[in-house]
Formats: structure tokens, C-alpha cells, sequence
């Protein structure tokens, strides 16, 4: 009897103690602050929609814009607890049968959907991003399909591939910026995201009726730039096929606008994929317009000679000797194997280069005025481009310069720039002396039309007066010529104000005997020349041009008007036609020399580039 008492009432006893724990359960569930609402009720957030880029020559297209789409997950778990039983059939439809439908919707792999199912411990599997409705249609219907987590995405599309990507830059997985505009304008191109509240049915598709609030997104603002994506594909091009034939490892090239200092086009080499940003190399992801520091070399001569002429201290028929034994003068820098006349003008320096000669004027200037100049110039300081990662460059205050630093900052040695820096000073120059601050984004645009952003003409600084930078351009003429050193940049039908530069790569603290870095910078057309002598003034600058070119190994080419030279001729002259440019020396058009060797030369470049 004992036993069967035992028997009988520890089950009443069970039962008993599970009463009250579903009692107590109860009892909680009402009066407890966190459970005032069902299981049913969900909340969640509506991605918005992230701006567009545009460049100039826009007008309906971009270059970068966001589609929204559904990102697809595969949860093995979820596939093997479920039930699938369509609507008129009696047997459920086996694993084989749903990740065929899955394979055939996503068009990918039955074999590997099957894998994935078949695998428990790896859940939510990443499948695929559609924006195909009828796609999500078919994985969203639990009489067909199950196992399958959908999700609201965005996927951004970079329309014109590597094209102005160190200039666009690239988003990570999380849909933040993380290089060039798409990290310098995240939060303006993200916009808002929206929310919604509604309710869920026993299977946890939403019970469209019962939707309890809607906030829409706010769609994020579009972005207006000044480049050229025409402009920009000639200077790429231009620059990828310099690259390869004369060996260098690395270059870059910049385009202004003389008037407003608006950047036409901005190309770094190497370059990456925005969609793979990650996977680039960290040589690739650098900007090196704007975030490479480099002693310029001989194009900073001209900066020089404004000094000089500004200041009153020389004019361009001011004699020098050509003697580097100079007494007066401490370790001047020497002009190679070059022999000159026993006495040279600052204008011929500056068309053929002198070391010597330009190292004097620097010394007899001083480092106060020549570090002012160079400052006033914009050395030394960011530009403000609406870039992330600018560098400043390095220009110590003067009175840290040793008397070696007198005679070699004058021709671009111990003082580094950015292509931006340099480019702008050029720019002042051919603005008759007014540096306008360069711009790169032209506005930014709310989905409502509204413009958060406009960019405005800038005044940066005034380094020299208009005479001098006149003065300066007519100089500079000579350079682009056959007796200068930069006679493969010459445009027929233009006129080419520049400056060469080819300055020794810096090798474990040491110049280097065989590494360079080639430089030509130019402006046209020049400014110095008129169109028909009747003409009352010069015809008006309208670009500038930079290019660069790096040499990571021994090269023939390594000088500027080797190798940069003509590249910028091929830029300068694609740009000079898409812009409409008129020429300023109609004259060369109408007088072709067929038997040109230069000519014959550069057409059978141009051929076979």
C-alpha cells in the first residue's frame, strides 16, 4: 500500500508544482512593464537611399549611385524545423525540392545550396543580393521556401569602374565611407533612415493591415563635381600609356581651370576597383595629388624668379655668371655636363634649366623673401581641396635653412609639395597673380532640390603682382620650344608657358644616381602671345596642366621633357579640343611642316598608343 500511495501522488505533486509556475508565468505577464505588448508587434528600420555623385558634364547619369535590393541568407536550422507544405498538395516538399527553388530564383549552384543545407553549424550562410521582384516574391512565400532570411540592402554601383576612384573613393561592408568623397561626405550622402512599426502573423510574415506607423527615409544628397568625366578619361588614358612606355612606376596628373581654380581632372596611378577597396594594395588606395609629398625639382625655379622680379631684385635680362667656383656663394648646386656661356639672363636660366644660376638668385634673395614668396604661393599649407588625407608639404621657417638650403630650395631641393600645391601656384601664375582656392565639388544637392553647398569663387592669396606673372609667362615660353628643354610639349596652334623638372628620388637619406621623378607643368594656352597683332591684349590662359611620372628603376626617360613632356602634350591637346579652346597661334596651323622629324615622332607615338 505504501508504494502505491508513492505512485499516485508524486504525479499529483508534479502536476501541482507545474500549475503553479504557469500561474505565477501568468500572473507576471500582466502586470510586468515589460510585457505590456504581444510577441506579435516588431519594429524596424528602412535603409535610406545614399546620394549620387554627378560630375560636370553629368546631366542625368551619374558616376556612383545606390540601388536597393534584398540580401538573401541561408539558415540551416530554420530549413530543417520547417514544414513546407504547399496549398493543395498532402506530402511536404523535401530539402532537395527548396534548394532547388532557391538555386533556380538566385541563379546559383543547386550543389552548393544543398552543401549549405546540409551544414547546421553555420548558420545564416550568405547567398546572394537581388533586386529581382520576382525573386523575392518566390523566397518570401513560406508554402515554398523556407530557411531563407531576407533582408533590405542597398548595393552601390560605381558606374564607370576605376575611373576618378581615388577622387570618388569606396564604402566598406556597412555601407560607410571609408576613402576619397564617400568618407569626406558620409553623413551627407547617407541620409535619414525611415522606421516601421506593424505586427506579425503566427508564421512571422507582417500583417499588412494591422501596420501600426510608417517613417519614411530621408534619401541621402547628391554631389556635383567639377570634373570632367571626358577629361578625365583622356588624362587617364594619357597617363596609363606614359606609364608603360617609358617605364615609370607610378604617376599622377592634375587639370585646372585658370579662372576658378576648379579641378577639370585629377588621375593617381596605380589605381583600384571601388568594389574591392579592400583588396587593393596600399599603394594603389593613395592619392598621390594630394596626399604624396615629393621634392618638386626644377619646376619650383619659377617660383624663384617671381620672387626675384616681384621684389624688384632682378629683372628677366639680369646677368648672372655661370661659374659654380663662386667665392660669394656657399656650395651652389651644380648643372652636370651641361657647358654654358661664361654669363646667362634669369630668363635663359629658366629656359634651359641652370642650376647655378637660379641657385645664386635664390642665395642673393635670402631664405626670408624666397620662404615668403613660397609661402604666399601656398607652400607649405593645405590647399582646402574637399579631399580627405591633403598633405601640407614641408616648408620649414626660414630661419631653420642652413646655408646649403640658400641655393637648393631655389631649384626644388629640400622642400616638399603636393601636385595640388604645385598646380595651384602655377594657376596664380597664369590668373595674372591671384591664387583662387581649388575646388574639386561643385554642390551638394538634397533630394528635395535644395542646395546645402554651392561653391563660391575663393581668393587664397595674392602672391605677386599681374606684370610679374606676365612677365613670368613670356619666360616661360622658351621652355616648349626647340631650344628649351621641353620641346616635345609644344601644341601646334597653342602656345605653351611651363617648366620642366626632374628631380633625384631621396634613397636611405641619400639622392639618389638613378631614380627620378619627371615633371612638366604648363600653361595654355600661355597668356604671353596674341592672336593676331591687332589683337588690343594676350589670349587668356585657360588650363593648367601637371604631370608626373615616378620612376622606381633606371630609365632613359627619367627627365621631364622626356617623358612628361609629352604626355601632358597629348592631355593639353584633348582638352584644348573638348573645351573649344581657340587657338592663339592660328598661324602654325596653316603652315605644316611635313618633313618635322619631332612631328613625324609624336604621330607615331600617338598611333601607336
Amino acid at each position: 500500500m505504501r508504494g502505491e500511495n508513492i505512485r499516485f501522488w508524486m504525479p499529483v505533486a508534479f502536476l501541482l508544482l507545474f500549475a503553479v509556475y504557469c500561474s505565477q508565468k501568468l500572473f507576471r505577464s500582466h502586470f510586468e512593464s515589460s510585457a505590456t505588448e504581444p510577441r506579435y508587434v516588431f519594429e524596424r528600420d528602412v535603409p535610406a537611399c545614399r546620394g549620387a555623385i554627378y560630375d560636370a558634364a553629368a546631366g542625368a547619369s551619374p558616376m556612383v549611385k545606390s540601388v536597393p535590393c534584398w540580401e538573401y541568407r541561408l539558415d540551416p536550422v530554420a530549413l530543417t524545423n520547417a514544414t513546407v507544405r504547399p496549398r493543395g498538395e498532402k506530402l511536404p516538399r523535401t530539402r532537395q525540392a527548396i534548394c532547388r527553388t532557391i538555386a533556380n530564383a538566385l541563379s546559383l549552384d543547386y550543389a552548393k545550396v544543398l552543401a549549405m543545407s546540409e551544414n547546421p553549424s553555420k548558420r545564416y550562410q550568405y547567398l546572394a543580393q537581388s533586386t529581382d521582384a520576382a525573386a523575392h516574391a518566390i523566397l518570401s512565400d513560406r508554402r515554398l521556401v523556407a530557411g531563407v532570411v531576407i533582408e533590405d540592402k542597398q548595393v552601390r554601383q560605381y558606374l564607370h569602374g576605376k575611373r576618378l576612384c581615388h577622387v570618388i573613393g569606396s564604402m566598406n561592408k556597412e555601407g560607410v565611407g571609408s576613402a576619397g568623397l564617400e568618407l569626406k561626405y558620409d553623413r551627407e550622402l547617407s541620409g535619414v533612415p525611415g522606421c516601421i512599426r506593424g505586427c506579425r502573423d503566427a508564421r512571422g510574415a507582417e500583417l499588412y493591415d494591422k501596420r501600426i506607423e510608417t517613417v519614411a527615409p530621408i534619401p541621402g544628397a547628391d554631389i556635383h563635381l567639377t570634373v570632367d568625366r571626358n577629361l578625365q578619361y583622356e588624362a587617364e588614358t594619357a597617363l596609363a600609356d606614359g606609364i608603360r612606355e617609358f617605364g615609370a612606376g607610378s604617376g599622377w596628373c592634375v587639370i585646372l581651370d585658370v579662372k576658378t581654380a576648379d579641378v577639370l581632372a585629377m588621375v593617381s596611378y596605380p589605381d583600384f576597383n571601388p568594389l574591392f577597396f579592400g583588396r587593393a594594395k596600399d599603394a594603389a588606395k593613395v592619392n598621390r595629388a594630394t596626399s604624396l609629398t615629393y621634392e618638386p625639382g626644377s619646376v619650383m625655379k619659377v617660383i624663384t624668379a617671381a620672387a626675384g622680379i616681384d621684389s624688384g631684385f632682378v629683372k628677366p635680362d639680369s646677368l648672372y655668371t655661370t661659374n659654380r667656383d663662386d667665392d660669394r656663394y656657399y656650395r651652389l648646386p651644380g648643372d652636370g655636363s651641361h657647358v654654358w656661356e661664361p654669363r646667362m639672363s634669369v630668363k635663359d636660366a629658366i629656359v634651359h634649366s641652370s642650376n647655378i644660376v637660379i641657385g645664386k638668385l635664390g642665395f642673393d634673395l635670402g631664405p626670408k623673401t624666397l620662404w615668403t614668396y613660397m609661402k604666399a604661393f601656398g607652400f607649405g599649407s593645405k590647399t582646402g581641396i574637399e579631399l580627405p588625407g591633403e598633405e601640407m608639404g614641408l616648408l620649414p621657417f626660414w630661419q631653420k635653412w642652413d646655408k646649403v638650403k640658400w641655393s637648393r630650395a631655389p631649384i626644388g631641393q629640400g622642400v616638399a609639395v603636393t601636385a595640388m600645391q604645385l598646380a595651384s601656384a602655377y594657376q596664380a601664375i597664369a590668373n595674372d597673380g591671384v591664387r583662387m582656392k581649388p575646388h574639386i565639388v561643385q554642390s551638394i544637392v538634397q533630394a528635395d532640390g535644395h542646395e546645402i553647398y554651392t561653391k563660391q569663387p575663393e581668393v587664397a592669396s595674392r602672391p605677386i603682382s599681374r606684370g610679374t606673372a606676365r612677365e613670368l609667362r613670356r619666360m616661360m615660353l622658351g621652355v616648349a620650344s626647340p631650344d628649351g628643354t621641353a620641346r616635345r610639349a609644344a601644341i601646334k596652334g597653342y602656345s605653351v608657358a611651363g617648366k620642366t623638372g626632374t628631380a633625384q628620388k631621396v634613397v636611405n637619406g641619400r639622392y639618389s644616381d638613378s631614380l627620378y621623378r619627371a615633371t612638366f607643368c604648363g600653361i595654355v594656352p600661355s597668356g604671353a602671345v596674341k592672336r593676331i597683332p591687332a589683337d588690343p591684349d594676350v589670349a587668356e590662359p585657360r588650363i593648367v596642366v601637371l604631370v608626373t611620372l615616378d620612376f622606381d628603376q633606371r630609365t632613359k626617360f627619367h627627365q621631364g621633357g622626356n617623358s612628361a613632356a609629352p604626355i601632358f602634350r597629348r592631355v593639353a591637346t584633348a582638352a584644348l579640343r573638348y573645351l573649344h579652346v581657340e587657338p592663339d597661334r592660328p598661324d602654325e596651323l596653316m603652315d605644316l611642316d611635313d618633313a618635322d622629324p619631332l612631328d613625324k615622332i609624336m604621330e607615331s607615338r600617338e598611333r601607336t598608343l
